[in-house]
């Protein structure tokens, strides 16, 4: 199995990133990857891009050295009703949005908070996806959330980077993925690379994947045509164009 677009990646418009846009659409042609989704962190972050970052993507070229370029955000949780750091106005000019939870944007509370708190940003339209949900800070009811994706056309990331630096995220993703599969929730397999080095980094996310026997069907990010069918039925984009 093989994973053919980083849909989490970050540039040097974020300060604790270390790349320039270039850079990492060259390390993704070096890897082969077909597209990435420049996801810089939403203005709640210490370091958060500017909103007008986000306005602007849209002079971004749609291929850079032949990658189809996604243009996204890693939006920040902010409120217990749903909210994130993004304005209405903003999402809906944006291809690809990640909601997470990080502690400088939304105190760690209760298993119930959190799991409250997920459920509501389901029924966000413009969120494509819950980002490092196996994040050991936010402990939530992994089957009251995982469960109900579906109804919502919500997808599950498997964060390669989380392996390395989020306490408990090795138990944590694979209870995530086994209930991922029960249900049938597509996931993506995603680096969230802060240097281009990183760029579709996915060694560990694979192995867990080869070790649950994940069906590869439901990887969203690991075929053209099954990213392709993503995004013209999540927001009638054609990366073929």
């Amino acid at each position: 199995m093989t994973i053919i677009a980083d849909l989490h990646t970050h540039t040097n418009v974020s300060d604790h990133a270390y790349s320039t846009l270039q850079e990492n659409c060259r390390a993704a042609k070096e890897k082969n990857l077909y597209a990435i989704a420049i996801t810089d962190h939403a203005p709640a972050m210490a370091d958060g891009a500017h909103p007008w970052h986000f306005t602007c993507l849209r002079h971004l070229p749609r291929r850079i050295d032949g990658v189809y370029i996604l243009r996204g955000a890693e939006a920040n949780i902010i409120s217990e009703d749903g909210g994130i750091d993004l304005e209405e106005r903003i999402c809906s000019r944006l291809d690809y949005i990640i909601a997470s939870f990080h502690e400088d944007c939304f105190e760690p509370k209760t298993r119930e908070v959190h799991t409250k708190t997920l459920l509501n940003i389901l029924k966000n339209p413009y969120v494509s996806a819950i980002g490092h949900p196996g994040n050991g800070l936010f402990p939530f009811d992994y089957e009251a959330v995982i469960s109900r994706c579906n109804e919502y056309k919500k997808i599950i990331e498997i964060n390669n980077h989380s392996f390395e630096v989020r306490k408990n995220s090795t138990e944590n993703c694979r209870e995530i993925a086994l209930l991922c599969k029960k249900y049938r929730v597509p996931i993506v397999i995603s680096s969230d690379a802060h240097i281009s080095f990183d760029i579709g980094s996915s060694d560990a996310a694979l192995s867990l994947m080869s070790e649950i026997d994940f069906p590869e069907e439901l990887i969203i990010n690991s075929e053209v045509g099954r990213l392709r069918d993503y995004f013209v039925a999540a927001r009638k984009l054609d990366i073929f164009e």
